[in-house]
């Protein structure tokens, strides 16, 4: 029930296969090819780097981690755009983020440390299910379930603004290229879909005031 309860967005799952596979046969069969082709480094120029970065990761928790988030909020974008809207945001968001990771760590801050993993990209799909489909969830093709989904993308935003400067190995500003990425995604969709993604973040940032605003009232009752 499981394995048919996944395969029920076929594109998220051979996503999250294919990056299941990818780590253990590129580290074990061909290591060297590691530092070479698969670590991005903030302010170099490598374009392969730069996207096959976005593929690998530094640890088998890492792979874990990520593969839980993309199974978990891949299918509500794979169920809202469709494939290939689903590879659109992906895609953008891993280029982008790696993008701004670059400029921002590279140039503006110094740090060379180079990046790698699918998290940028997952931030993305992470902002575009918060954003297209912020209360309800996906278990199959034909039925949603109310869920807040658009709780996974606050809390992964509020890890990556609170930690943005601290030293703990985490790509936290490659993180936040690939939440702001659906913005500017969003420009290579029709009017319908960006239509979705302005009232969606209009919903949430309204959402969100509110509770902030409940939260004040509660902590100084």
């Amino acid at each position: 029930m499981m394995r048919s309860f996944i395969w029920e967005f076929p594109l998220t799952a051979s996503f999250a296969l294919f990056l299941f596979l990818l780590y253990p046969t590129v580290s074990i069969f061909m290591p060297n090819l590691v530092t070479e082709y698969f670590i991005a480094t903030p302010g170099e120029f490598e374009p392969i780097n730069w996207i096959l970065s976005t593929f690998f990761h530094g640890s088998g928790a890492h792979l874990l981690s990520n593969l839980f988030f993309l199974l978990l909020l891949g299918r509500v974008v794979e169920k809202r755009v469709g494939k290939t809207r689903w590879l659109l945001f992906y895609f953008m968001a891993g280029f982008l983020s790696v993008l701004g990771d670059g400029i921002v760590r590279g140039f503006i801050l110094g740090d060379k440390t180079p990046i790698v993993g699918a998290s940028g990209s997952i931030s993305g799909l992470a902002s575009a299910a918060t954003l297209l489909s912020p209360f309800r969830f996906p278990i199959s093709k034909t039925k949603s379930i109310p869920f807040p989904v658009f709780l996974f993308g606050w809390m992964m935003v509020y890890s990556d603004v609170t930690n943005v400067f601290a030293r703990d190995n985490v790509a936290h500003w490659a993180h936040l290229g690939g939440f702001f990425s659906v913005f500017v995604t969003s420009y290579l969709l029709g009017e319908k879909e960006r239509q979705e993604i302005r009232q969606g973040f209009l919903l949430n940032f309204t959402f969100f005031t509110l509770t902030i605003i409940l939260l004040f009232f509660i902590n100084n009752r």
